[in-house]
């Protein structure tokens, strides 16, 4: 399933606002050195920050398949740290076309929650913009510590993004933790293709604005930010897309005619 940047059938990204919702934005973090995270891209309607994203061709950006919204010319900006400043490395384009995973569906928002974004025009690779590339491993030990990154609001009751790129420690916490009474309770279910990381306090978490961000542990991309309930809450972690081999395999075979040329 594909849907190019003019079709009409979108996902509305204010789905996520809601305090009952799955959350999207960094808490508890702090600003990273400035360009420092290279492969980081910026999904934005109307100049306004919708999502992260991760460059891994370029002309292609990983991203949380929630992201795609309705029109207003979407963009992805792609060598920022400031939002709202005029950088002289920022590189924007127009996108193409929006691929989902086929298994997703706008009705069960947490399932399959992964989606490429193909670039009009490829990006010039250089030291503010560079490839975050994927690696086969996919298994997270419990309590390892990991760094989730995004320009996402850095207070639990603010819904307005941070103007700078903001990164968090978090823990990765066991699948049957997470689906346990005492957490989500399997509502939803944490399957296979999710893992979810968080702070034991529950001060330092990812939020609104984060969605399709990477989460990175030891060196290696291993998700992206997909939801959680509100924001901080300790028992209710954020949750995540993991890059089973499943989707790896799947990004591959789209991103194999790109790589002919």
């Amino acid at each position: 399933m594909s849907f190019s940047s003019s079709a009409l059938v979108f996902l509305v990204a204010g789905l996520y606002m809601s305090s009952e919702s799955f959350h999207t934005e960094i808490i508890g973090g702090r600003e990273v050195q400035p360009h420092s995270r290279p492969f980081m891209a910026s999904i934005q309607y109307r100049g306004k920050h919708i999502c992260g994203g991760v460059l891994i061709h370029p002309q292609w950006v990983l991203t949380a398949a929630h992201c795609y919204s309705r029109g207003h010319s979407p963009t992805v900006v792609l060598g920022a740290h400031s939002l709202s400043k005029n950088e002289p490395m920022k590189q924007t384009f127009e996108i193409k076309e929006f691929i989902p995973f086929s298994g997703f569906k706008s009705q069960d928002l947490r399932t399959n929650d992964i989606m490429l974004i193909k670039l009009r025009t490829a990006a010039e690779l250089n030291k503010h913009v560079q490839l975050l590339h994927l690696r086969s491993k996919n298994y997270i030990r419990d309590g390892t510590k990991c760094q989730v990154t995004g320009w996402g609001s850095t207070k639990p009751d603010v819904l307005t993004t941070s103007d700078t790129l903001q990164e968090v420690t978090v823990t990765i916490i066991s699948r049957k933790r997470c689906n346990s009474q005492s957490y989500y309770n399997h509502k939803p279910v944490i399957t296979k293709d999710m893992i979810c990381a968080g702070d034991a306090r529950g001060q330092k978490d990812s939020c609104k604005g984060d969605s399709g961000g990477p989460l990175i542990c030891k060196g290696v991309f291993h998700a992206l930010v997909s939801g959680g309930y509100k924001c901080g809450i300790s028992n209710k972690p954020g949750v995540y897309t993991l890059l089973t081999k499943k989707y790896q395999t799947w990004i591959k075979s789209k991103l194999a005619p790109s790589s002919a040329h």
